[in-house]
């Protein structure tokens, strides 16, 4: 019993001290997959700040209608990518901030024919920001994501993996 209180005052102390420094961010998405083609996007971002040089870090992106030649010309295919992962700032304290990271993403998927699995994956980042408590950034990640896309007739294994780029515009506090 006496280890109830003990787990509740650190789990305070873990979410109490990221609570003073963090971000929070929009943008926009492009992502290019090795058998699907291209498809836009946008997203948001939240970050948690516990030393300048690292973050941890959550983004969400929707994307839409990959241009693809999977199955049929009458196929879509949506695309949710949850990320959360390790930020790692190189020049925290500069006006210009390099970083790198990567983490673990679950995509959520769903197709218009058929059925497409859920996947749980990794990913890895490298970007650039720029400016005050305001920062505008450019980033590349690099997402691995292999499936199967089932139809009443066949199953088709795809590959998503690809170059994904994120520009946007991110506040700090």
């Amino acid at each position: 019993m006496k280890r109830v209180p003990i787990v509740l005052l650190g789990l305070m102390l873990l979410t109490a001290a990221p609570a003073f420094a963090g971000s929070f961010g929009i943008y926009g998405s492009y992502w290019d997959g090795s058998d699907t083609g291209s498809t836009y996007g946008a997203g948001a971002r939240m970050g948690f700040q516990f030393l300048k040089w690292l973050e941890l870090e959550f983004h969400g992106t929707y994307y839409t209608d990959f241009e693809n030649d999977i199955q049929s010309s009458n196929f879509e295919l949506t695309a949710l990518p949850v990320d959360g992962g390790l930020k790692f700032n190189l020049l925290p304290k500069s006006k210009v901030n390099v970083y790198v990271g990567g983490g673990v993403t679950y995509y959520f998927m769903d197709t218009n024919l058929g059925s497409v699995d859920d996947e749980f994956t990794y990913y890895g980042e490298a970007g650039l920001e720029f400016g005050g408590k305001t920062k505008f950034f450019v980033e590349a990640l690099w997402r691995s994501l292999d499936t199967t896309v089932d139809d009443p007739t066949s199953s088709v294994d795809v590959d998503f993996s690809g170059v994904s780029a994120n520009a946007g515009i991110n506040w700090h506090w």
